[in-house]
């Protein structure tokens, strides 16, 4: 049975911002979901908005070929709580010798590669700790606000291989934005990391802690975010985050992570995302031999889904 309820994708990667690790432009993506059946697309490229200006040119264009199509803008975002305990301990490392030597001091390249792996579990180390933090214009206030959290998080002082923001900067740049919680690598699963190894109150405990203060920040535009794969951790995960629904009201939203602009595309995907860690110390997922053979392998899709 089709639903009857349009869907709407907010969370999507290309190309243009996700350096390898989204494949397509904007524009690829934009122009597979208006022919899946749909109507808008969001575009979350990690860290930036490079992608906003093949957003609002093919927009025109497909407004002017008769095809009602809406872009949105968005980011996900790197999010630590506080920057200014995170700089507190980047200094002290500077001066550490031992550890100073890993630091790449200096580094304030727009061409960040997400590496899911190191996202996705708890970080002993906080200068490498952030979460996946997903924000979306609701106009152009917010759309400004965007412009300026984007622009802040790659300040030297909130930059060290990822750009970052915190509750301060969200605080005083939220009007108009709209804020979820994200994927296996979100400011929730984040809680589920830390404190899976102090059972499932511990996480609960961190958990409300964090809707608690988002809430304060964002108010009714706060959204707990569900995915669906076959990832067991992303299924603890959302029994989590509608514990939080159930018991704070928070909002839901379903959403199909985007990382290909089609269903063909997922070979060519795997390919360019461990094409780039050649050379970088290749995380584990890059070592596993051979490419897949078929999509099933991998275990999930990542193309622009209508929701059916």
């Amino acid at each position: 049975m089709k639903s009857k309820i349009d869907f709407v994708n907010l969370h999507g990667h290309s190309v243009a911002g996700s350096i390898f690790d989204g494949l397509g432009y904007p524009q690829d993506h934009m122009n597979f979901a208006y022919k899946n059946g749909c109507k808008a697309l969001a575009l979350t490229d990690h860290g930036n908005m490079n992608g906003l200006s093949w957003q609002v040119l093919h927009g025109k264009k497909m407004q002017a070929d008769g095809k009602d199509f809406k872009p949105i803008y968005g980011v996900e975002a790197y999010f630590v709580p506080s920057i200014a305990e995170w700089r507190e301990e980047y200094e002290t490392s500077l001066k550490d010798k031992k550890r100073a030597r890993t630091i790449v001091k200096g580094d304030t390249s727009g061409a960040t590669v997400e590496d899911e792996s190191e996202s996705k579990k708890s970080s002993k180390n906080i200068l490498n700790r952030r979460r996946h933090l997903v924000l979306l214009a609701q106009n152009q206030t917010g759309l400004n606000n965007l412009f300026k959290l984007v622009s802040e998080s790659y300040r030297p002082e909130n930059f060290y291989r990822y750009p970052r923001i915190d509750f301060k900067l969200l605080e005083q740049y939220s009007e108009g934005v709209i804020a979820a919680s994200a994927c296996l690598g979100g400011v929730y699963a984040g809680c589920m990391w830390e404190e899976r190894e102090n059972g499932p109150e511990a996480i609960l405990a961190s958990m409300r802690s964090v809707t608690e203060r988002f809430i304060s920040i964002f108010g009714d535009r706060w959204y707990g975010e569900l995915q669906w794969n076959n990832i067991p951790e992303q299924h603890e995960l959302n029994k989590y985050i509608i514990q939080m629904h159930e018991e704070y009201g928070i909002k839901l939203i379903s959403t199909a992570d985007s990382h290909y602009p089609d269903p063909d595309a997922w070979k060519d995907r795997e390919l360019y995302r461990r094409l780039g860690w050649l050379g970088k110390g290749r995380p584990q997922w890059a070592e596993d031999g051979e490419l897949p053979i078929s999509v099933d392998e991998i275990g999930y899709e990542l193309y622009p889904k209508n929701g059916n």
